[in-house]
């Protein structure tokens, strides 16, 4: 009887690895294609986009951003990183299904300093996030052609990305990704420079 227990659980053991194993290089095959395709996205939104110009934060009453609609997707926004050439178009609703095509908007507004943006630390898209520095520059680009200029200046590791946790804290503009294969996600806190 143990020695038919003991297959059983080699069996099941070999399975799980060949699934484990199955995984990575689904996920290694498509991560290409989702850089390439958000490069895409972001370069036409920029051509439907007007002239950019300097946006300011004013505390106005409507806090809705507007969109551009690009094949089925509302895109609120463009972040730009250009210490490490960062240029990714921002959907407007939250979805951890597709956020490992693009990043997405958690919550929050642009117009009243409460942006919350989620993405992955996959290769072209948050895959930066190991290397960022206080001090960097982050721009983010609304559908109206205002760009609002940051500086990072908070950078957490935590396991909580609750909406009170990602609140919580000086951030005028917040981004996160979950650290590949782990539990912790990086934080990234900027304010208006």
């Amino acid at each position: 009887m143990t020695k038919r227990v003991s297959q059983i659980i080699l069996i099941l053991g070999i399975l799980l690895f060949a699934s484990a194993l199955a995984l990575l290089v689904v996920n290694r095959i498509a991560i290409p294609g989702n850089k390439d395709k958000a490069a895409a996205i972001a370069e036409e939104m920029v051509e439907l986009m007007p002239e950019v110009q300097n946006g300011y934060p004013d505390g106005k009453g409507d806090t809705v951003m507007p969109s551009i609609e690009l094949d089925g997707v509302d895109f609120v926004g463009i972040i730009e990183i250009p210490a490490y050439n960062v240029c990714l178009p921002v959907a407007n609703k939250w979805s951890a299904k597709d956020v490992s095509k693009y990043p997405h908007r958690f919550d929050g507004s642009i117009y009243d300093s409460s942006l919350i943006i989620g993405g992955s630390d996959n290769e072209g898209q948050f895959d930066f996030m190991k290397n960022i520095s206080t001090g960097d520059t982050v721009y983010f680009t609304d559908t109206l052609g205002a760009r609002y200029t940051y500086a990072v200046s908070e950078i957490l590791i935590t396991e909580d990305v609750s909406y009170e946790k990602l609140s919580d804290g000086e951030g005028e503009l917040s981004f996160f990704a979950r650290n590949s294969y782990g539990f912790e996600y990086t934080v990234v806190r900027c304010k208006l420079d």
